[in-house]
């Protein structure tokens, strides 16, 4: 990620290539697939514009929020991470973008297959980085411990980013085995996983609290 610019640039090209795209689109297009793969809902062709002018819309998100974060000196600290971070969310914004436009001119992928192994990707990049994160309010794990103390922000996120690269794997075995029995089981491992981030928070809270009152 030398060039931090690169985000912009593949966004750019990517929202001119839907607007070219737009108009050979058919009037509906898919916007969401279910388990199985096959899409259960469409919209107006119109959707894939917004699609296409999200990643655009992020990195412009991305790159305002150190300005307006009271923490604003802290991202210079996971700088590179944050870098990662935008990087990679806003590429997988551009690639979904593009199995909506392939898909809306009939060529058969199976996107049940795909986007779970897209997510699952994600989530253990962001996993990796997670770690490098400092104190801020807009980007990482925010619970109301996380953001009172900076010594639970650390410790849940170094635990965070374990739990992010365990999330990507489940993630990553729903959509290559199709199987009911392990959507539901990896759906329920993955709500114990997310719940275990805010109550590995709070008891990190209490510890902290009754160190301190025992001083």
């Amino acid at each position: 990620m030398k060039n931090p610019k690169l985000a912009l640039i593949l966004s750019i090209i990517s929202l001119i290539g839907t607007v070219i795209a737009y108009f050979y689109l058919p009037d509906t297009i898919p916007i969401h697939w279910g388990i199985d793969g096959k899409v259960d809902n469409t919209g107006p062709k119109y959707m894939a514009i917004i699609l296409g002018a999200l990643p655009l819309a992020i990195y412009i998100l991305m790159n305002t929020l150190p300005k307006i974060d009271p923490k604003r000196e802290n991202y210079k600290k996971h700088s590179k991470a944050y870098r990662i971070f935008s990087f990679y969310t806003i590429l997988f914004l551009i690639i979904i973008n593009w199995i909506t436009i392939i898909a809306s001119f009939g060529v058969e992928m199976n996107v049940g297959l795909f986007i779970p192994i897209l997510v699952g990707i994600l989530f253990i990049i962001i996993g990796n980085y997670m770690p490098q994160f400092r104190h801020n309010y807009f980007v990482g794990i925010k619970t109301p411990w996380t953001l009172a103390d900076e010594t639970n922000w650390k410790k849940t996120h170094f635990f965070g980013g374990y739990v992010f690269m365990i999330l990507g794997i489940i993630i990553m075995l729903m959509g290559i085995i199709p199987n009911p029995l392990i959507l539901y089981i990896g759906l329920t491992v993955s709500a114990i996983l997310v719940i275990s981030l805010y109550v590995y928070s709070y008891l990190l809270f209490r510890k902290m609290s009754k160190s301190q009152k025992n001083k």
